[in-house]
């Protein structure tokens, strides 16, 4: 990564941002083309006969309109970006769930990714083998499974969604990237790394092991507050793209009118000297990034000692002062996917509603971000209750 020049001018990174003010087809691709033409086009990421692999954000089988995944008027124009260059392109992700040929076909026709193949003819990934990644220099990790197309490609463009997350507040450009690592695999990390610091940098890990070559935002809409499954769909109406994922995490943060801190994954990448704070350090071409800041952007509900008291503590009183995920009866379908993909094998089948053991919840709220009947709710305990008013 480029380190930037704060004083600003030749050396600094580089970010595009374009007003985009819904999904209608014609307007994505105009801002689309807009945000690569700032920026000197998809010559300037990829050469002739490059392989690209556009890594969406397809995490379940879920509707466009839902909020959850990349758009996919976003997607189809990014894949038109780069056939101006190279016929070799490629559309995929690693879903939450079995990483098999079956789960991949299914969210692929549902998030509107196998329409955005049929009308430009890129290909869709359903290739599933896996390769080990070595990565010396990460701060939770050494060494990493990942998606063998997406690291084997030529050039690793990730199109994120910007959105808020139960456990990690918001995530959007460097999160996406957690994609890379195949299916069932993300629990296996989500269990071995269950405090939220921890989880935040193996989040950097992952992102830095996967060497992207360059990002598009799809902050149109975006979801706040109890995110993803249970949020509200709220209007950012911006596209952002660049090379530097976590300038346009920067970016976000300020159109959001949130602060570096409510963010975990980029306040791990701060602590770290991975980039500065704020927006000074890059610059963004297009529009003023005041012109679409949202000044009442809603968190989710947040563990009330997890940032106060230290780890030791707030891990022995988190059964009393976190939320928790907590299946909702007459939603809950007792299909068995939230026990299924549990990091913890906290959830088993109840006779009405999925039961959750307290004692082995890690709060990632996995069933919540997975869960396609949207039927986890959230368990407020006392405390909780008591600082929001008996809410």
């Amino acid at each position: 990564m480029v380190v930037a020049d704060k004083a600003g001018g030749q050396g600094m990174d580089r970010v595009s941002l374009v007003r985009c003010e819904g999904y209608d087809p014609a307007a994505v691709k105009e801002s689309v083309g807009r945000a690569f033409e700032l920026l000197g086009g998809a010559g300037e990421i990829a050469g002739p006969g490059e392989s690209v692999f556009i890594k969406v954000n397809a995490v379940i089988a879920a509707e466009p309109s839902s909020g959850i995944v990349t758009n996919p008027a976003v997607v189809k124009a990014v894949v038109q970006e780069f056939q101006k260059v190279t016929d070799r392109v490629v559309i995929g992700d690693s879903p939450g769930g079995p990483f098999n040929h079956t789960l991949l076909k299914r969210v692929y026709e549902k998030t509107g990714l196998a329409q955005v193949s049929r009308d430009t003819g890129a290909e869709l990934a359903f290739d599933t083998s896996t390769i080990e990644v070595p990565f010396p220099g990460g701060r939770s990790i050494k060494r990493l499974t990942l998606c063998r197309p997406m690291i084997e490609a030529d050039r690793l463009v990730s199109v994120s969604k910007f959105k808020t997350h139960r456990y990690l507040n918001v995530t959007g450009p460097v999160k996406n990237l957690y994609g890379a690592v195949p299916g069932t695999t993300k629990f296996v990390y989500h269990s071995r790394f269950d405090d939220e610091r921890e989880f935040a940098n193996l989040i950097v890990d992952v992102h830095l092991a996967c060497q992207p070559a360059f990002h598009v935002l799809d902050a149109v809409e975006t979801i706040e507050g109890d995110g993803s499954r249970k949020g509200t769909l709220r209007k950012m109406s911006a596209i952002a793209a660049g090379g530097n994922a976590f300038a346009l995490e920067c970016l976000v943060m300020e159109l959001a009118g949130l602060e570096p801190s409510d963010n975990r994954v980029l306040e791990a990448a701060i602590d770290r000297g991975i980039c500065p704070a704020g927006t000074a350090w890059f610059v963004v071409d297009g529009e003023d990034p005041a012109s679409l800041r949202l000044d009442d952007f809603l968190l989710p509900s947040v563990n009330l000692f997890s940032e106060r008291v230290p780890a030791i503590i707030s891990e022995r009183l988190s059964r009393f002062t976190s939320v928790s995920p907590k299946p909702v009866e007459g939603e809950c379908t007792l299909c068995g996917k939230c026990a299924e993909i549990c990091p913890r094998s906290a959830i088993t089948m109840g006779r009405e509603v999925a039961e959750v053991d307290l004692k082995k919840c890690i709060r990632c709220f996995c069933c919540d971000e997975l869960c396609e009947h949207k039927a986890i709710g959230i368990r407020r305990p006392l405390l909780v209750r008591l600082r929001r008013g008996g809410g």
